[in-house]
């Protein structure tokens, strides 16, 4: 009966590790608590209908380069987007009427002043998409596509929706509160005229302007849209390319320089990543060939940026080394290869009633082959494939050969990994001939408090976790 309820405990241990809150989760509920702390910034109230909203709402969400979402607090919550959605306009702008007519008429250079400012250059082009200016001017080239709003905004919703990957809608109490109080922007959109820059109607203009602001969106969809760009185009969840490549190079670079208004400066510096923000408390931020970030928290700073968004980003960056310029060999296929101890030819010094009894036991031995700079996003990868697969084996070998780099975080990570199996009766062995997850002077061959045993050859590998099986078949008797 003992061992009955020891094998129950044994199975639910093993039902949470795979489907309760991975070191990820974990890792983004920490980033949360910390980010909570204070009650700095303000709504959005010049608009109506964003000085209602709830101002301890926080939601964080990553997706990954193979669509995987990782979500955590408030991240159901839809909120507008805002001028989240300017690099999508732009986007489909330039793919619409092509660069050379685009930069004709929109700048790319950072403007240095507030998001609502009249900032327009000596051609008297709005200075960058990123302003108000320049999105209301993006908005206005669809139109010159297709002058009935209603059809233009469907075809932009349609847009918004394939690099989403889900089918969004828009916030008709919001949208209408901006129609009654948008003055500024329409005032900016007559000059635009004015200048002889804005062809399609004013008011159409705007029409179209506040729908795109008013779309509803979740930190789901700005991640995925993250993974949209940070994918050259291709939605990560839907395989589906949404936009050009091309394209998607230049969005990713006005992001870059102009994402954040005149908080731009310090956003690239320290965290390093493309990124819009948006009043409604969201910010998208992106990391070319990995992942998507989303964030929401509707209190905003003196730039008309989330405070708890930036403090998250620049929390992530730091913490994971996300930051673009952090220069890695990382390789989008992290796992070389994967097998079982039962493929490989090694002997190991066992009695005669040992060997028969592991030699129906090898398949239960998992190797995996790593290879690259080990980063966060590699990382993920790896720990994510052992938290879905720890059902199908005993003992997992993590072979370390062809890794050049591992960063403090990901060796945290693989620590935590770890004693997640230990907890459930597996054992983790790594195979690190050169030292670069432990150095070699600190290299263990009895279990220490963190990795079980870190070896030099794929032998000793083997030898460990036979070791462990046959501790189990003991413990088992």
């Amino acid at each position: 009966m003992c061992l009955e309820v020891e094998r129950a405990v044994l199975d639910e241990r093993m039902s949470s590790l795979v489907a309760g809150p991975s070191l990820v989760e974990s890792y983004l509920e920490h980033i949360r608590n910390t980010c909570l702390v204070g009650t700095d910034g303000d709504l959005a109230d010049y608009i109506p209908e964003l000085a209602r909203v709830d101002p301890t709402k926080f939601g964080l969400s990553l997706a990954l380069h193979d669509g995987y979402v990782y979500s955590i607090a408030d991240a159901d919550i839809g909120f507008t987007i805002q001028s989240v959605s300017k690099p999508l306009t732009y986007a489909l702008a330039l793919t619409h009427k092509g660069f050379d007519q685009v930069d004709d008429r929109i700048g790319v250079e950072p403007s240095g002043e507030a998001f609502n400012e009249i900032s327009v250059d000596s051609k008297r082009r709005p200075r960058n998409p990123m302003i108000n200016a320049g999105a209301i001017l993006s908005a206005s080239m669809l139109l010159e596509v297709e002058p009935d709003v209603d059809l233009a905004f469907a075809e932009l919703l349609e847009f918004y929706s394939a690099c989403a990957g889900r089918q969004l809608a828009l916030d008709s109490e919001v949208y209408e509160s901006e129609m009654r109080s948008g003055a500024r922007n329409r005032a900016i959109a007559y000059m635009l005229q004015s200048f002889g820059v804005l062809h399609a109607s004013v008011e159409a203009s705007i029409d179209l302007y506040f729908r795109q602001c008013s779309l509803v969106v979740t930190t789901d969809d700005l991640a995925v849209i993250g993974g949209t760009l940070a994918n050259g185009g291709v939605n990560p969840r839907t395989g589906r390319r949404a936009v050009g490549q091309a394209v998607v190079q230049r969005v990713l670079s006005v992001m870059t320089t102009c994402g954040m208004y005149d908080g731009a400066g310090d956003w690239v510096t320290t965290v390093g990543l493309p990124a819009k923000s948006g009043v409604g408390g969201g910010i998208m931020a992106v990391l070319p060939g990995q992942l998507g970030i989303g964030v929401y928290s509707p209190l905003l700073d003196e730039h008309g940026n989330s405070v708890r968004g930036v403090a998250a980003c620049k929390r992530l960056s730091a913490d994971l080394g996300l930051h673009m310029f952090n220069v890695a060999r990382e390789s989008r296929v992290t796992v070389r290869s994967f097998h079982t101890a039962a493929e490989l030819d090694i002997d190991t010094d066992r009695t005669d009633a040992e060997r028969r009894y592991l030699r129906g036991k090898r398949d239960r031995i998992r190797i995996f082959e790593l290879q690259g700079d080990l980063t966060f996003s590699g990382t993920e990868s790896v720990l994510r494939r052992l938290r879905a697969t720890a059902k199908e084996f005993e003992v997992a070998i993590l072979d370390m050969t062809r890794v050049d780099h591992v960063d403090q975080v990901s060796r945290s990570m693989f620590v935590g990994a770890s004693r997640n199996l230990k907890g459930v009766q597996r054992s983790a062995v790594i195979v690190d001939p050169d030292g670069v997850v432990v150095r070699r002077s600190a290299h263990r061959t009895e279990p220490g408090p963190g990795i079980e045993f870190v070896v030099t050859t794929m032998a000793e590998a083997v030898a460990r976790a036979e070791d462990f099986l046959l501790k189990l078949a003991v413990e088992g008797s």
